[in-house]
């Protein structure tokens, strides 16, 4: 499981180079179009609106639900695919869920009797 965590963080990191994403620009975006309704601690973001959305600190949030809320197929969430292009979105997803993805468990070293 941790091997699969690494690989999928690997990746979500690389993707800028690769050409994917961009989670820098995602980042942007979110604190732009997203934050007054997201309390993110990694974006800075505290929601200020009347109607706010989860808190996504310290959650663990996966691709396939940030897509889904976006295009307005999950809660009460107003659907954002119109406001958004399809580049953002992916720069969005791939923050989000850099953002929430807990850092890898150090594994607690055994100390041996000499």
């Amino acid at each position: 499981m941790r091997v699969v965590a690494a690989v999928v963080a690997t990746l979500v990191l690389a993707a800028p180079a690769l050409g994917g994403t961009n989670l820098v620009d995602g980042k942007t975006v979110f604190k732009s179009k997203c934050g007054s309704c997201h309390t993110l601690a990694d974006a800075g973001t505290h929601a200020t609106s009347s109607t706010p959305g989860p808190v996504l600190t310290d959650l663990h949030v996966k691709a396939g639900k940030v897509e889904q809320e976006i295009f307005g197929e999950g809660s009460a969430m107003p659907m954002m695919a119109s406001v958004l292009t399809q580049q953002q979105i992916n720069d969005v997803v791939a923050y989000v869920v850099q953002a929430t993805t807990p850092p890898p468990k150090k594994n607690a070293t055994k100390k041996t009797a000499k």
